[in-house]
């Protein structure tokens, strides 16, 4: 596995990835991930989270971590040395001292709060303005400012997802395993597919199953129904004889329009194209 070093004690980049895998790395360094565009998924410590557009990732030096990118994406990696860290630390009042306890962070998403990602998307933006009028920003006592607020920030949601964690019954996993087990079993009912429908089943507020859910697995029900439901199009494709129009009605979509579509976000290419790419091999 590759490691990365950083040369520098601290360093912002806007970063664009293109369509692809990105390989299973660990770095030396602390590093805050903002993501502004596009989605995909991202590997941390053997989990699988969807991203998309305003999610915020902390990785600490202990982290493992790779992407897969479904869309451009384009994000905002903010890095920094434990040096730096213990420089801040000199110069402060404060020890931020669950970043430090919590050296590996087994589910990686920070910031699922919309208040706390803007408030501190906004510090970056901030640092990133810094960066471009005075290039060299390792010496700055703006700069450094800043950082104490983003550490502090990151150091209050750490606190809060230990106590979480702490505090989670593990009747929820269970819970979540019952409802992917329901969605897998209905996967051709689109009636019994509704939030709200299975909201009921597993006497839930909508609200509240959908946070669990995306909690646990990263993603929300009706993202990992899309998804379940086109990697069963796909075995159709591959291993059926079904007309297109036959296998978008098995699966609920309102029509073959709607599953194109839906088929070509996931897998850039309409199932009629899969499927010939399928049997020319």
């Amino acid at each position: 596995m590759k490691r990365t070093v950083l040369q520098q004690p601290f360093q912002i980049q806007q970063l664009t990835l293109d369509e692809g895998f990105i390989p299973l790395h660990d770095h030396t360094y602390y590093e805050l991930i903002s993501v502004q565009t596009g989605c995909g998924y991202h590997l941390i410590n053997g989990n699988q989270f969807a991203y998309q557009a305003g999610d915020l990732y902390w990785l600490s030096p202990a982290d493992k971590h790779g992407l897969i990118v479904q869309q451009q994406t384009n994000l905002y990696s903010l890095s920094f040395t434990t040096f730096y860290l213990a420089s801040l630390i000199a110069g402060s009042s404060y020890t931020w001292r669950h970043i430090h306890e919590n050296s590996s962070s087994d589910f990686g998403k920070l910031f699922t709060d919309p208040i706390a990602s803007r408030k501190l998307m906004a510090l970056v933006d901030i640092i990133l303005a810094e960066q471009q009028e005075i290039h060299e920003i390792t010496a700055s006592l703006v700069v450094d400012s800043l950082m104490q607020t983003i550490l502090s920030l990151v150091d209050r949601q750490l606190a809060q997802q230990s106590i979480a964690t702490t505090t989670r019954p593990s009747a929820s996993l269970d819970l979540i395993q019952r409802v992917v087990a329901y969605v897998c079993q209905h996967i051709t009912q689109p009636d019994s597919l509704r939030m709200e429908k299975i909201a009921d089943v597993f006497n839930y507020s909508p609200g509240h199953l959908g946070a669990l859910f995306k909690e646990h697995l990263g993603e929300s029900i009706q993202q990992y129904i899309i998804r379940y439901k086109l990697k069963r199009v796909e075995t159709r494709l591959s291993l059926s004889a079904m007309t297109i129009s036959q296998i978008a009605d098995e699966f609920g979509f309102a029509d073959v329009c709607h599953l194109n579509k839906l088929f070509k976000r996931y897998y850039h290419d309409t199932p009629s194209n899969y499927r010939r790419y399928l049997l020319s091999n």
